[in-house]
């Protein structure tokens, strides 16, 4: 048996399903009419990480302790990413490999630096950087002379023509390559994901370069639609028009509970007025040609003091007022909350749960948010001490930026630069091949393709992943749907190596 899964981020039927209707999209078209499809659950918030992770682990964000790109810690005064704890967790590769079976992955964000699998791994997502991204590591030579293959787009996204064109380029030779090395490595798995499509939702949403690269990525999926491979379409979350942002820093500071150092917003609003702003940076680099030589020599921190085109600044812990401040949001839903004990805490976290779901738009008259979460109530495991306290489900069409409005403070405005388009927390999915099931449509969660992946294998699912299998999608005929589901537990000596493991990880040393 082989399996493809095609990683599609930021992917949703509400923006495909049209081309796919006046036949724009025939392979994906294909799928749908002669498979299981439907919309997917992502784990809140519906961002790149935590969900890659959620997906290849089948865990939630509780477990995994990554909640967003970035972790607020408001006892020690800090804004930080726990990147090791992108490796703390077996994914479905590790279990495909160490059971015998041979895997090819690339692109999927979050795996870098690259492990060692049974077959290859390419990494990917806007956290790989340019060096040391394969395994085998002497694959990334042979990738940079046979293909040309760059892990991301060199031209600014001010020139649109030819950064969407170089980001078609781009999937087009990592699905050329995916095939090339799936073929070589005699696979038995192969992801291939395009985080790069998600880059031409936000930036371009329905545009026709848009649609080209989705025309890339249809005619490639031609030559996995045969009698012998299932194939999964998925995606970490989907993506809606922005209709309105809602800076939630810049409300949080207007109601007291957010504090900003005013040597850093003097500073800021200074560098806005004289025009020295992101964009003109990376125009001026662009023009020069300087942008590849300043990505290696500049830290990408560096550049988060400077405002962008609508006088937002990405937040810097030193900006922040740690000691007045009891609130502060990361973009898109997580809020971490701070008070002197668990009664004032609680307190202040039902008042901004109710001022947030009462919140609507003065100039649309529309909710912000659909709902406001509980972190007990969507997370569990056990980094659920360091979760958000509040985590925000936004409202359709709204984008909440986790950046410093300090130009005016605006909370609200429309969309007139920037982003078009905003995640969203359903995504898509969608199996085609001998053992699946024909015209019907579901509803799932981003949880469960792990187990059900595993159970395809005729793997065990180990207990403590959070998803289910999903027999439903299976062909009642097949081996698959007929083989029960195999469930393991974790056993002491288990536990023992996987805290060893963990332990070398932190340290450095896996």
């Amino acid at each position: 048996m082989k399996l493809v899964v095609v990683g599609l981020d930021g992917a949703h039927w509400e923006l495909i399903y049209p081309w796919i209707e006046e036949g724009a999209l025939p392979n994906i078209g294909k799928i749908i009419r002669g498979g299981v499809w439907g919309d997917m659950l992502s784990c809140l918030p519906p961002v790149t990480l935590p969900n890659w992770k959620c997906y290849s682990t089948g865990k939630n964000p509780g477990k995994l302790g990554i909640f967003w790109w970035e972790n607020i810690d408001f006892n020690k005064g800090r804004i930080y990413h726990p990147f090791h704890r992108k490796f703390l967790h077996k994914e479905i590769w590790d279990y495909i490999s160490e059971a015998g079976g041979k895997v090819g992955v690339i692109g999927v964000p979050g795996t870098y630096p690259p492990k060692k699998v049974n077959g290859f791994m390419i990494s990917g997502g806007p956290d790989a950087k340019e060096k040391g991204f394969t395994y085998p590591k002497e694959l990334e030579r042979r990738l940079r002379d046979e293909w040309g293959f760059k892990l991301r787009p060199q031209n600014s996204i001010l020139d649109k023509e030819k950064f969407a064109e170089e980001v078609n380029e781009i999937i087009d030779i990592k699905f050329k390559v995916a095939k090339t090395l799936a073929k070589e490595y005699d696979v038995d798995f192969l992801q291939v994901t395009s985080f790069e499509i998600n880059t031409m939702h936000h930036h371009f949403w329905n545009d026709p370069l848009t649609m080209k690269c989705w025309k890339t990525i249809d005619n490639h999926l031609k030559d996995f639609l045969n009698e012998k491979t299932n194939i999964f379409l998925m995606s970490d979350h989907g993506s809606n028009r922005i209709e309105t942002v809602f800076n939630i820093n810049a409300w949080l500071r207007k109601k007291g509970y957010l504090k900003l150092h005013s040597t850093s917003i003097q500073a800021t609003k200074i560098l806005y007025h004289l025009g020295i702003k992101q964009e003109t940076l990376a125009s001026i680099a662009n023009k020069l040609k300087l942008r590849k030589i300043l990505r290696k020599v500049i830290p990408r921190s560096f550049l988060k003091i400077f405002p962008n085109e609508v006088g937002e600044v990405k937040k810097i812990g030193s900006m922040i007022d740690w000691e007045e401040s009891m609130v502060l949001a990361s973009g898109q839903g997580p809020i971490y909350i701070r008070a002197t004990n668990e009664d004032e805490k609680r307190t202040l976290i039902n008042k901004i749960k109710k001022e947030l779901e009462e919140l609507v738009d003065p100039v649309t008259d529309k909710k912000i948010v659909e709902r406001v979460y509980l972190k007990e109530e969507i997370y569990s495991g056990e980094y659920i001490d360091e979760a958000p306290d509040l985590i925000i489900d936004q409202a359709k069409g709204v984008h909440i930026p986790g950046d410093f409005e300090i130009e005016d403070g605006r909370i609200f405005y429309s969309p007139t630069k920037g982003w078009k388009a905003e995640n969203k927390k359903w995504g898509l999915f969608a199996a085609y091949g001998p053992d699946i099931k024909s015209e019907k449509k579901i509803k799932i969660s981003i949880l469960d393709l792990a187990p059900t992946i595993l159970h395809m294998f005729n793997i065990s699912v180990p207990r403590d992943m959070d998803g289910r299998v999903l027999m439903e999608i299976f062909d009642e005929q097949s081996e698959i749907a007929k083989r029960k589901v195999r469930y393991r537990e974790i056993n002491e000596k288990e536990k023992i190596r996987e805290k060893i493991r963990r332990l070398k990880i932190r340290d450095g040393t896996r």
